[in-house]
């Protein structure tokens, strides 16, 4: 368990890295960057490139990384909660820890793809050149999906195996 914990340690300081050079970088580049600056983009009429479609006073810069950093330490909380909920009498220690090491996997990845998004949109800020949705947003988007649809697909599917094996443990008691 300690090789599982310290290795979701590690995926949240592979995610918290990117953010943090970001933060610095904008800090450094600061008195440079234009009043008004992009702060937001999304794609023309044609959908064929990407235009800043918020333009405000560059302190509003920041903004990406306090949504990174909150969204990857709202996340990680939970983990730290799914860690410390204990088992109920209906569920099995091994049970408990599968679904457990579930959430703590979509924790994980969930924290993996924040911090891509919120990555990228720093870059454009910073450079002041947004990237094209098509190129980064749909291959994300692609990915971070499935995961979504993932969690409830797998709590169900967990749910329904556990109570097997209970319902199977329960006859072979029986007789």
């Amino acid at each position: 368990m300690k090789a599982l914990k310290r290795t979701h340690l590690i995926i949240l300081a592979l995610c918290l890295v990117p953010l943090a050079i970001g933060l610095v970088w904008f800090i450094i580049r600061y008195d440079s960057l234009p009043d008004k600056m992009g702060i937001h983009f999304g794609p023309n009429e044609t959908f064929t490139e990407s235009i800043f479609d918020v333009i405000d006073n560059k302190i509003f810069g920041i903004y990406p990384f306090v949504a990174g950093f909150g969204l990857i330490g709202l996340l990680s909380l939970c983990g730290i909660f799914v860690r410390r909920v204990k088992p109920s009498k209906k569920v099995t220690e091994k049970g408990h820890s599968v679904m457990q090491q579930f959430v703590l996997f979509v924790i994980d990845a969930q924290n993996i793809i924040i911090s891509i998004y919120f990555t990228v949109w720093t870059y454009c800020i910073i450079t002041q050149r947004p990237k094209a949705m098509k190129i980064w947003g749909t291959p994300l988007a692609l990915i971070w999906l499935p995961l979504l649809l993932l969690f409830p697909i797998g709590v169900i599917v967990l749910r329904i195996v556990f109570s097997r094996k209970r319902a199977e443990e329960k006859i072979i008691l029986r007789e």
